[in-house]
């Protein structure tokens, strides 16, 4: 029964893309040191080399004049998990309003895309672990570590932050409805603005009046000889 047992781990074993070419144990006291990332760059999405130049307004703001309800789209990339779940959390709670209170849903919807480009410090990619409780598993609860959970959904990371960093009672589910966390620059969402827009080109210098442009040889030696004939017109008039 052994090589049975082994014969499905190897078949429903799931595989994911490394992280990093140090995939041994970790030594927080060795002398080198690196910084876990959860995939590799050749990994990475890339920007298609058909695609226009764009930039990131990091976050938009837009009010919804039907339902009276804001929504923030907000771009991830290079922020910290903690400190962008916790101003989510303001945002779906509605602290920053001046109708806030905690019995009552009065919060704004957020939308949050590149989720992949988050950030952890230090070694978290591979030291921090999310437990999911089974209930009907005598083996215990599943243990992913934060890596393994960005391989397989790169949206989970924040959300799960989101969750729960929000108070744990009937209203969690209310305020949780309201975030939409997408991987990608873009989101589905037609009626919203995006937040990763197309470069504007820098404008064109206008056109001076008083600018001055050489003329060419020929030109020049156009002007000279007409010039020059004028002046033995006028000469011939003073003489005659």
């Amino acid at each position: 029964m052994e090589w049975f047992r082994l014969s499905c781990r190897r078949l429903f074993a799931t595989s994911y893309a490394k992280s990093s070419y140090h995939e041994g144990s970790i030594n927080p006291f060795a002398d080198v040191q690196w910084i876990a990332r959860p995939f590799m760059k050749r990994n990475m999405p890339r920007d298609h080399v058909l695609a226009k130049p764009h930039r990131s307004l990091k976050a938009v703001t837009m009010l919804d004049e039907e339902t009276r309800n804001h929504w923030h789209i907000i771009d991830a990339k290079g922020k910290s998990v903690g400190g962008l779940a916790a101003q989510i959390c303001r945002l779906l709670q509605g602290k920053h309003r001046v109708d806030y209170s905690p019995l009552k849903v009065s919060g704004d919807s957020v939308v949050v895309v590149n989720a992949i480009h988050v950030k952890f410090s230090g070694h978290t990619w591979d030291t921090k672990v999310y437990k999911f409780p089974r209930k009907t598993h005598p083996g215990g609860p599943k243990v992913l570590t934060a890596k393994t959970i960005m391989a397989r959904n790169p949206s989970m990371i924040l959300n799960l932050a989101v969750k729960r960093m929000l108070p744990n009672n009937r209203l969690r589910q209310l305020f949780y409805r309201k975030l939409f966390v997408y991987p990608g620059a873009i989101h589905p969402h037609w009626q919203l603005p995006q937040v990763v827009v197309p470069a504007v080109p820098p404008p064109e210098a206008p056109n001076c009046p008083f600018s001055v442009k050489l003329a060419s040889p020929e030109e020049a030696a156009r002007r000279i000889k007409a010039l020059s004939d004028l002046q033995a017109s006028v000469v011939a008039e003073v003489h005659s």
